[in-house]
């Protein structure tokens, strides 16, 4: 799959440059050195402040005098009250207009970060660093931010492009196990939606060896950039993307209020794509040997998440709420092969729940 990036790797996600490479982050200084900045405030949570901001400020001395923010890690600081507190916090250092945010973290902190800057005095600059394999792959690119709004996700937001992001993948090696599936579950979207090629790669990638995800983490993002270049603001080709997040989306929503274990993103998204990709093959979009691979895959890397029949409405109660829907009707992406996708079409409230069904019984075998 590809080559490993070369020092620095800049590719094009319309509104902003993605760079990759053993040297992102001097480009990162580089660039600090040119633009105008009144302050710069680096916002993180409280894991990647500690293990990643010293690589940071040691690649990139020009942001040593920065003024940090912390939040709590986790989706549950993707919330106002938070975005409140920052935006608090930046009026008590009067940060004005000519300020940036540096958003060193993963998911949550890119899209809240890149929400903050948004809005703050109707808009500052930022620039997203991702420390999770989720936002170098995903999260960090395209302009999307937000914030979930009684338990649905990424509710309240707006396009905002970063002036850049900048991949580092040594971060990688602070993550764990279950933090590396999390973002593996949308290297493989892409994948099932855009490439059969890197989907067969990924299966055979060793997730504790840097140098072998290099190549699948730069086609990924690329992928993503590829995508969002085309449409950055989701009215078409975009929406292939989509592919396993509206059940997805209910299903970690629902994690959250279950006694359970709260799922990450991906580990609901991979829950998500089963149940999606089977609804590819009963509407028959897929051939059901897809479905049968693509099934055989995700379980084998992902723990199931058990949930009952009584559950069902409150997931599609959750689902209604989903962003892709219109006129009360739901709106997915489904999967006609592996690597390629059919957006918008509609499926019925039955539908789904049979989706749900066929999940518990496959994970009850």
């Amino acid at each position: 799959m590809g080559t490993t990036p070369t020092e620095v790797t800049e590719i094009s996600a319309g509104g902003h440059p993605v760079v990759l490479g053993r040297d992102a982050l001097r480009s990162l200084d580089r660039r600090s050195g040119q633009e105008e900045f009144s302050t710069a405030f680096i916002l993180g949570d409280e894991n990647t402040l500690r293990h990643c901001l010293p690589e940071l400020l040691a690649h990139v001395p020009r942001l040593r005098d920065a003024r940090t923010m912390a939040i709590p890690p986790g989706e549950r600081s993707k919330d106002i009250a938070v975005c409140t507190d920052i935006w608090r916090h930046l009026a008590a250092e009067a940060a004005d207009r000519e300020a940036v945010l540096i958003c060193l973290g993963g998911g949550v902190v890119t899209d809240l970060g890149g929400f903050v800057a948004a809005t703050y005095k109707r808009g500052v600059r930022c620039v997203h660093v991702p420390t999770s394999l989720m936002g170098m792959v995903d999260a960090a690119i395209g302009g999307k931010t937000g914030v979930d709004l009684g338990g649905v996700k990424n509710l309240v937001g707006a396009f905002h492009d970063p002036l850049a992001v900048y991949i580092h993948l040594p971060f990688l090696k602070s993550l764990g196990k279950r933090e590396l599936l999390n973002g593996l579950a949308e290297m493989l979207k892409h994948g099932l939606v855009r490439d059969a090629e890197l989907w067969n790669a990924i299966g055979d990638a060793a997730l504790h060896d840097i140098n072998a995800l290099t190549p699948l983490v730069e086609r990924s993002a690329a992928i993503k950039a590829e995508v969002v270049r085309a449409d950055p603001r989701e009215s078409g080709l975009r929406r292939v993307l989509n592919f396993g997040h509206t059940i997805g989306h209910g299903i970690e929503a629902h994690s959250w209020e279950s006694p359970q274990r709260a799922l990450l993103h991906g580990e609901a998204v991979a829950i998500g794509m089963i149940c999606e990709a089977w609804l590819s093959w009963r509407l028959d979009l897929l051939a059901r040997d897809h479905y049968d691979r693509i099934a055989q895959q995700l379980c084998a890397l992902y723990k199931p998440y058990r949930f009952d029949q009584a559950d069902d409405h409150r997931l599609l109660e959750l689902m209604r709420n989903d962003k892709k829907n219109s006129g009360g009707r739901f709106r997915f992406t489904l999967l006609t092969a592996i690597g390629n996708a059919r957006t918008d079409v509609h499926v019925t409230a039955a539908q789904v729940q049979e989706a749900l069904e066929h999940y518990r019984l496959l994970v009850r075998t």
